[in-house]
């Protein structure tokens, strides 16, 4: 987002972009500045729309790769994770999502990762699944018209969840989807999305439980504000009543296309 140069580029792969010798899309989301590319194998695409699920989606679209890494430009690519995906795509030749694991710069894990290699039979199984560690097939996408949710991601009404979803569908479409233990990126925490009880999260999660099920979003509503008073994340119950709703607000503002409750509230 905002870029006027490709520098950035450089963290990210370790190396001068003369040495990349990948072929990159590049979706730069801005209002003020033009992003250019000298080099065959690096393509921009300059959009001034914003959403992030909107950015995966064009360079998904834009891409003739058979196999596509949804990378942010914030990340480090570590030595060796490009042929350690390229390995893994050989081996699980058809799978239609490979998921890698995600370290810190401190050197932990991002998260809770399952402890071995194995083919995805559960939806829990894609529990917080993050775009970073997604390789996905191409073809099957376009083949069954999936795409990143747009209401769903940071620029969007629900800032999170987007890669959650997608990776569902995708369980429901083929269930061809291999979890491979091995870090292929560094990427700091995202201290909102780590954040239970912060006021996006809570919205997003309405939304969430609102579009996997109706019926049962609303005992997902009691269980998380349980949760949020149990863990000690908020206290008194006024500031219970408080989350109770904006987790509401997800749901109902998710069914009914309505922005009103965000729209004046920068918690939202």
């Amino acid at each position: 987002m905002n870029r006027s140069d490709l520098s950035f580029l450089e963290t990210m792969f370790q190396c001068k972009v003369s040495e990349i010798k990948y072929r990159l899309i590049i979706v730069n989301q801005s209002k003020t500045t033009t992003l250019r590319s000298d080099y065959p194998n690096i393509q921009v695409f300059n959009e001034s729309n914003f959403g992030l699920s909107r950015s995966r989606n064009m360079a998904i679209s834009k891409s003739d790769a058979s196999y596509a890494w949804i990378l942010d430009d914030d990340v480090q690519i570590l030595p060796g994770a490009i042929d350690t995906i390229i390995d893994s795509i050989n081996i699980y030749e058809g799978a239609d999502l490979l998921f890698f694991k995600i370290r810190t710069p401190e050197g932990f894990d991002k998260r809770i990762y399952l402890n071995e290699e194995k083919s995805i039979t559960s939806r829990s199984e894609l529990n917080h699944i993050h775009s970073v560690e997604m390789v996905l097939h191409v073809n099957f996408l376009r083949k069954h018209n999936l795409n990143f949710d747009l209401r769903f991601g940071l620029g969007a009404q629900f800032e999170m969840g987007e890669e959650f979803l997608l990776a569902q569908e995708i369980f429901e479409t083929s269930k061809q989807i291999v979890f491979i233990p091995k870090v292929v990126v560094l990427h700091d925490e995202m201290s909102t999305g780590n954040d239970p009880a912060n006021n996006r999260v809570i919205y997003a999660r309405g939304a969430l439980a609102a579009k996997e099920n109706l019926w049962t979003a609303q005992m997902k509503q009691f269980k998380y504000v349980f949760f949020l008073w149990r863990k000690g994340y908020v206290k008194g119950w006024r500031n219970l009543y408080d989350k109770y709703m904006v987790f509401n607000h997800g749901m109902n503002d998710y069914l009914t296309g309505f922005e009103g409750h965000r729209i004046g509230h920068p918690d939202l």
